[in-house]
């Protein structure tokens, strides 16, 4: 049987963490849980319910500052790799999981959609074969949050490996992450990464139009000026975590 590491990255909300790993247990996984420089509390939770239960297979590594879903993935997928993983499952922590996803493809995931025209599974719950990243790499940083799973999945299916979309049992809560973040936030890394997806210059010359009008008018100014961050942004080359 193919060794396989699952990887749950955390920033905060480590309550939903914790019920994830819980339901790990079962499985015979290393477990790799990468805290995102979450604040104390959440980090002291996790480190004291792994060490608590002895669990040799659980593991957790720190990071020092947040590098968002694709950097604080990626430190879990090269310590995977570099500790033999053959298969790893990236896992969000709001995710309780009843069974492991099963498939023969490349890439297994359990929830898909379709992002300006492009096809993909989730990165929420996605299984990936080891030859998959010693061929295109890790995830790509500069997404920092949102659409970094579409872009994977676009990058391997150029590749010419194999995506399925498998039933699979298990509980998903609404994102924490996502719910905090506001909505001038989230259209912010929308607008940007949406252009880093695939460069739509009629839709950056209308939407930037339409902003600045709503802007002149008065109309929802905090969220008209987040897509224009979001666009001037991209413009500039700027990526990672929005600048304050």
């Amino acid at each position: 049987m193919a060794k396989l590491s699952i990887i749950v990255l955390q920033y905060n909300h480590s309550d939903r963490t914790l019920a994830c790993l819980e339901s790990l247990r079962v499985f015979d996984a290393d477990v790799i849980v990468v805290d995102n420089a979450s604040e104390v509390e959440h980090l002291k939770n996790v480190e004291f319910w792994i060490s608590s239960r002895k669990l040799k297979n659980f593991k957790l590594l720190t990071s020092k500052e947040n590098l968002g879903y694709s950097g604080g993935n990626n430190i879990g997928i090269k310590y995977a790799l570099e500790h033999g993983a053959e298969k790893i499952l990236l896992l969000n922590n709001d995710v309780v999981l009843h069974e492991l996803p099963k498939g023969e493809a490349d890439i297994v995931g359990a929830e898909e959609g379709i992002v300006l025209g492009i096809p993909y599974v989730s990165g929420a719950v996605m299984i990936i074969k080891k030859h998959v990243f010693e061929k295109i790499g890790l995830l790509d940083e500069r997404f920092f949050l949102y659409y970094e799973d579409v872009e994977f999945c676009q990058r391997a299916r150029k590749a010419g490996f194999s995506i399925s979309c498998v039933p699979l049992k298990f509980d998903h809560a609404i994102s924490a992450t996502t719910s905090s973040l506001g909505a001038a936030n989230l259209l912010y890394y929308h607008s940007r990464n949406g252009l880093l997806l695939k460069k739509l210059p009629f839709w950056k010359f209308w939407t930037k139009l339409k902003q600045r009008i709503k802007i002149l008018l008065g109309k929802d100014i905090e969220i008209s000026k987040a897509i224009l961050q979001g666009i001037e942004d991209y413009d500039k080359g700027q990526f990672g975590i929005r600048p304050k």
